[in-house]
Formats: C-alpha cells, sequence, structure tokens
C-alpha cells in the first residue's frame, strides 16, 4: 500500500498520463468534428435551423472554417467561451436594431450551447456552424437590410450603392479579439437618423401599450367645442409630452370642453408632423393621436430597414425630402441641429407617384422652360386645345418642331399627339415650375422646383403633383445650394428669380438629394414624428417581411402586432 508521501512523488507523473489522455479525446472529437462541419458545409442544409438552406452564407461559411482547419469556431477547450457567450447575446438582442432575434434562432441556439458539453461531436458541428450561420446572416441583414429594394420596384442604386462588407473577414477579427459585442455598432448604418430611430424604438419598446379605445369624434373639433372625450385627449397628449398638466377645471363645465391650452396643444402637434396648424381635429389629426405604441414600433422598425438600403451618410450639404410626411430637410452637413426646413407637394397617389432614389444635384435654372411632358399632354392639355385655339397663347405656351424643313405642322393637335412637335410654356407667372428648378439627373426625369400655387401648401395632405416636388420656400433653398459659390449672394438670386431670361448656373460642388419613405422620422429636437403610408409601401414591404419570416418566426400585422405563425 502506498504512503501519502509516495502518492505525492507519482502525482505529476499521473497528471501527465490523464493529461495525455484528455488531449487524445479532444483530438479525436476535434477531427471527428471537422469531418462532420465538412460533411455539413458540401451539403448547404442545416435542420437545426428554421431555415435550413444556408446556400447564400457557403462562401463565407468556407472560409471561416477553412482558415480554422475545419474545427469548431465556438464550442471546444480551444475556444474561448466569452466569443460563443457574445454571440449569443448579440442574437438575442437584435430586437434593439428592429430585427427579430427568432429570425436568427437566438433562443434554439442558446439551448443548443447549453447541450454541447455533453453532445457528441457531429452534434457539436452541427451547433457550431448553425451559430455561424445565424450570426452571418444577422451581420447582412443588419447592414444592408433583409429586403433587395430592387425586388421591390425601387431605383437600383438604393440597393447597390452601399458599399458590401466581407463578412466572413469581420466575424474573424472579432473572433480573433474577442470582441463580438462590438459588432451591432460596427455593421449597423452610421447614420444619424437610423441612430435616433433605434434610440425612439428603445422608448416605445419601455412604454406600456395603451389598451384603450381610439377617440372618435362625431365630426371635426374645433376651438370651443365640448366633447366627454376631451379628459382622454388631454391624457393623451400627456403622453405625448405636449400637455405639462391636467386642465385645472370643473367636469360638468369645463372638463369636456375643447379648451385653449388643450388647443395650443394640438396646434403644436399639427406644426411638428406638418399639416396645418389651426387646432381643428379632423381625419389626420385624429389619425396621429389614435396611433398605437405597436403601430409607431412597426413603423420606426420599416424606417430602419429602409435606412438600411441608402449609400453611407453625406459629409457635407445634403437635401432630404421625406414624401409620406411632405417635408424636404437640407442639412449643412451631417450634425447640423438646425437644418433648412420647408413644406413639400409630392406626387399625387396612385397614379403619379414621386419616386424615391439617391442623385447628386448637378445645376439650377432660374426662370426655366416647362418642357410638358407627353402624358400632361395627351391627358390635360389637348382636350382644352381642341376647344379653344387661344389655348396654348393665353397659357404662354409655345410649339418646338420636331420635324424636318419640308414637312408641314399644319394640324397642330395632330402633330402634337404624333410627337412631331413638342410643347414647352415660357418663364413667367403661369409656369408651374415657378422661378427656379433644381435638377439632379435620374430616370425618372424628377426634380425639385418653386410654384406659382402656394395656397395648396395649407393642406394637410399634400401629395397634388406629377411626381416632382414642390418646395414652399424655393428662394431659401436656392441660397442654401449656392452658399459659397462665388458670385452668388441672395441679392443675386432674387434678380435672377425676376430676370426676364432663363439662367443656368452649375454648380461647383454637387449636393447629394435623397428622396426618401418613411412614415417614422425623428426630427432634431429629438421627437419621433409619424406620417400616413400615402403610397401603400410600408404595407407593401411588412408582406415582403412577412415571407422571409421562417415558419416559427414572427409576422407583422396590419397593426405592427407580431403574432406567431403556424
Amino acid at each position: 500500500m502506498y504512503s501519502p508521501i509516495s502518492l505525492f512523488r507519482f502525482m505529476p507523473r499521473l497528471l501527465a498520463v490523464l493529461l495525455i489522455c484528455h488531449w487524445a479525446v479532444a483530438g479525436a472529437d476535434e477531427t471527428d468534428a471537422g469531418k462532420a462541419i465538412e460533411t455539413l458545409l458540401n451539403s448547404g442544409r442545416l435542420p437545426l435551423l428554421a431555415r435550413a438552406d444556408f446556400s447564400e452564407q457557403r462562401p463565407a461559411l468556407a472560409r471561416l472554417y477553412g482558415a480554422n482547419g475545419n474545427r469548431p469556431l465556438w464550442f471546444g477547450a480551444a475556444n474561448p467561451a466569452q466569443n460563443r457567450e457574445q454571440a449569443l447575446a448579440v442574437l438575442r438582442n437584435a430586437a434593439d436594431d428592429g430585427l427579430d432575434p427568432r429570425h436568427y434562432d437566438a433562443e434554439r441556439l442558446a439551448e443548443y450551447a447549453r447541450q454541447a458539453d455533453s453532445a457528441p461531436a457531429d452534434a457539436v458541428a452541427g451547433y457550431d456552424v448553425a451559430l455561424t450561420v445565424a450570426l452571418l446572416r444577422y451581420a447582412g441583414d443588419l447592414h444592408s437590410g433583409r429586403v433587395d429594394p430592387r425586388k421591390l420596384d425601387y431605383p437600383a442604386q438604393l440597393g447597390t450603392l452601399r458599399s458590401q462588407p466581407d463578412l466572413a473577414a469581420v466575424l474573424q477579427r472579432h473572433l480573433h479579439m474577442q470582441s463580438l459585442a462590438k459588432l451591432p455598432a460596427e455593421l449597423a448604418p452610421d447614420n444619424e437618423q437610423y441612430r435616433l430611430l433605434k434610440r425612439a424604438l428603445a422608448d416605445f419598446r419601455r412604454q406600456t401599450p395603451n389598451a384603450t379605445a381610439g377617440l372618435a369624434f362625431a365630426r371635426s373639433l374645433h376651438p370651443g367645442d365640448r366633447d366627454p372625450q376631451l379628459p382622454e385627449l388631454r391624457r393623451r397628449l400627456r403622453e405625448l409630452s405636449l400637455l405639462d398638466s391636467p386642465v385645472a377645471a370643473d367636469a360638468g363645465q369645463t372638463g369636456d370642453e375643447y379648451d385653449p391650452a388643450t388647443v395650443a396643444a394640438i396646434m403644436q402637434l399639427q406644426d411638428q408632423q406638418g399639416l396645418k396648424a389651426d387646432g381643428v381635429i379632423g381625419r389626420q389629426t385624429l389619425a396621429l393621436l389614435n396611433q398605437s405604441v405597436p403601430e409607431k414600433i412597426a413603423a420606426i422598425e420599416l424606417a430602419m430597414e429602409r435606412i438600411r438600403w441608402l449609400p453611407e451618410s453625406a459629409g457635407g450639404p445634403h437635401i432630404v425630402v421625406n414624401i409620406p410626411a411632405f417635408q424636404l430637410w437640407a442639412f449643412k452637413d451631417a450634425q447640423d441641429q438646425q437644418p433648412l426646413r420647408m413644406k413639400v407637394i409630392v406626387g399625387k397617389a396612385p397614379e403619379n407617384l414621386t419616386p424615391m432614389l439617391a442623385e447628386d444635384m448637378k445645376y439650377l435654372e432660374f426662370m426655366p422652360y416647362w418642357n410638358i411632358p407627353k402624358s400632361i399632354m395627351d391627358k390635360e392639355i389637348l382636350p382644352k386645345l381642341e376647344g379653344d385655339e387661344a389655348f396654348l397663347d393665353d397659357q404662354d405656351i409655345e410649339l418646338v418642331e420636331r420635324f424636318s424643313d419640308d414637312e408641314q405642322a399644319e394640324d397642330v393637335v395632330a402633330n402634337l399627339r404624333q410627337g412631331r412637335l413638342r410643347a414647352r410654356q415660357r418663364p413667367g407667372a403661369k409656369n408651374p415650375l415657378g422661378r427656379v428648378k433644381f435638377v439632379f439627373p435620374n430616370k425618372a426625369d424628377v426634380y425639385l422646383h418653386d410654384t406659382p400655387g402656394k395656397a395648396a401648401f395649407n393642406r394637410d395632405r399634400r401629395d397634388l403633383s406629377h411626381g416632382c416636388v414642390r418646395v414652399a420656400e424655393a428662394e431659401k433653398l436656392a441660397e442654401f445650394v449656392l452658399d459659397g459659390q462665388e458670385g452668388w449672394s441672395l441679392d443675386s438670386i432674387r434678380q435672377a428669380m425676376a430676370g426676364p431670361k432663363t439662367q443656368r448656373v452649375s454648380l461647383k460642388k454637387s449636393v447629394p438629394v435623397l428622396f426618401f419613405y418613411a412614415t417614422a422620422f425623428v426630427d432634431r429636437d429629438g421627437q419621433p414624428r409619424f406620417y400616413p403610408d400615402i403610397y401603400g409601401y410600408d404595407a407593401s414591404l411588412r408582406n415582403v417581411l412577412n415571407k422571409l419570416a421562417p415558419e416559427n418566426g414572427a409576422q407583422l400585422t396590419s397593426k405592427g402586432n407580431a403574432t406567431s405563425g403556424g
């Protein structure tokens, strides 16, 4: 029988034997796992995931595992537990960026991780590849969006201008640095609006959804009117930080009266949303007041998805038009806290939609001609011309020949219909382009322009144009665009806008222009605004996203609520 002292002497040798045995077993496990990983990568399918087909991720997977000798990246003694824990946390927190953790199997991957220590090598290989696939999917969705906008008939540049990172290299670097917690910050859009929306999303998620019934007035509510729902109206205004405290009033007398303090709060809401600030609660103002927390969350998530399609933020002056907001913002730079802001009129739904686009403004035209599009000529002008031969002269419209010298244009209407003549409206008070247009060449042939019809800017819903965007304050926009360009001051701009001739001004430095569509937008005061889905784009995008969801993933309803698929 060995004494304690003799056992102590043999301990180092015993430990060495045990370690050799452990390494032999571990080596065998790694070999088995490596073979299993290779087989999985060749198959392109993994039933452990809700979306079993991972063929889209195969090239990145081959690089990641190939660089590691086809050994596991996450599990096993050779891999730091911190990497696995951080990766799982990133997937669990996908909702922070408006994504759904269920789309990346976050919970089932966490369960696999709990089972890995006692699982056979081939099972561990599956768990390992599953986690890598999920992380690659998440990284791609976070950076570039879950939907290719070109599949929604949006302009191609919205899906191609954004630079695509080497996701395999990104993951490999973070694995080596054990810094996967920083992955979301690196891959999310470097866009101030995106960051503001993310903050607003977190705020709304902390709110308790309001289960009370929507406000419903028998008719538009005017200042001084009475309605029993006024206390509930004030409560909602306080939730929106538009009313500081309950109005001191006797319930039987002024409690149901639409009093001045409440009117002022409604006017502030209307002004923030670009509506006519008259204090009258009509259909659009009522819709804003009735929008639920889940609906606001859904709108924010869709706005964040669209930002992922965009090129990186412009560093210098740039112009953004949010189509459903009927608003334009002109920023001096990405940090501009006081951008120029004005109302706009956009294309009429559903026939004359203003397109989403990202282009560079190249020049301005003061006192422009309006080259009348053939579609407008055929539908609107020719019927009037057929009944009134003096119509063209009355509207300052002139004809420009498109035929050779030996051809005749005796029948004006016929030649216009056949395209042998084209019409343009001379500069002046009747010209619908007003005194200046801002040109950024694009396939849709749309532009920003002034308009003589200023009264339309007082309307709440301003989808009224043929597709181009009319601006409320063209002089201020011209001053913004020409700021710093030699020879141009406010006085010279005013002279050009009052001159008798057309004057083209090429910009020394082009100005990026973005026509965007977001029913949720955070203004520079930090307050989120919500707008009607005038073109139905939110509904379309929501439907496409739901089709991409796995069978057991979340589905977004028209109200923005998530339901489980069957």
